[in-house]
């Protein structure tokens, strides 16, 4: 056996260990959720840092890649996202690809080069055809326009609350207030009714990222919160209404009634 050979045995050798290796160990989801926490930062942080939407940080945490824009920018979300997080962006991409059933890296194309063309008379524009096309565009995007438009109000705003991140909390007994974060359609009025009698709900409008977040005022008991997203534009209401109950205990000793209408 060569010295080239032994090389070569060495280094399948290795391949085979870390294939192995993220067969037997974590799903990628955990890894990342694991690396995230190990670094010590939340979504909000990690999206300041690396320039990825929190939506498309969760998706990659949960290992839902249909929420991503394509394969092509998935890799390159899942390569930025590892190396913030200190992980083998190689290693990380290997295991993305054994998971959907896609072990191998597809085989490069060569392409042969073509001879050099003799260079065609460049085109002459006349003002005609400047107008003409200058036309093309408008009426092109003016039509883009319109179907943006119908599109939207056809389609209620989306909403969704990504802290808490159960619709179910329980508080320190020393909480007053809670922070309520999600994503919505982007420019919003996100409105959130805490059934008080006589009080209008709370309402907030979601940036242009569509990130949205509401201090609560809360009290002793089980505080019940109905989020809702509202589009300026078309007045429509989200389909779904998401029901939050957070809880703050009473003090040791004191009457524990829930006074939640």
């Amino acid at each position: 056996m060569t010295a080239r050979d032994g090389i070569r045995r060495r280094a399948d050798g290795r391949d085979a260990d870390r294939a192995y290796a993220t067969e037997a160990g974590p799903s990628l989801p955990e890894r990342l959720v694991a690396a995230r926490e190990r670094k010590g930062v939340d979504l909000y942080r990690a999206e300041r840092d690396t320039k990825i939407r929190v939506r498309y940080l969760a998706a990659l945490e949960r290992g839902d890649y249909r929420e991503l824009p394509g394969a092509v920018y998935t890799k390159g979300f899942l390569r930025n996202y590892a190396l913030y997080l200190g992980l083998d962006p190689d290693d990380v991409l290997l295991q993305w690809r054994r998971e959907r059933g896609d072990p191998r890296e597809p085989q490069a194309v060569i392409t042969v080069p073509r001879p050099i063309a003799t260079p065609r008379k460049g085109l002459t524009f006349s003002p005609s055809l400047v107008v003409f096309a200058l036309l093309t565009v408008a009426v092109l995007a003016f039509a883009a326009y319109l179907g943006v438009q119908l599109l939207r109000f056809a389609k209620p705003p989306t909403i969704s609350v990504t802290d808490p991140a159960t619709a179910v909390v329980d508080l320190d007994d020393s909480a007053t207030s809670y922070t309520l974060r999600g994503v919505t359609l982007p420019g919003a009025t996100v409105s959130i009714d805490d059934g008080t009698p006589d009080r209008d709900p709370y309402q907030v409008t979601a940036e242009s990222t569509g990130l949205w977040s509401a201090a609560v005022d809360l009290r002793r008991g089980r505080n019940q919160f109905d989020v809702n997203a509202i589009d300026p534009e078309t007045g429509k209401h989200s389909e779904d209404t998401i029901r939050l109950y957070l809880t703050v205990p009473f003090p040791t000793g004191t009457d524990t009634t829930d006074t939640t209408p």
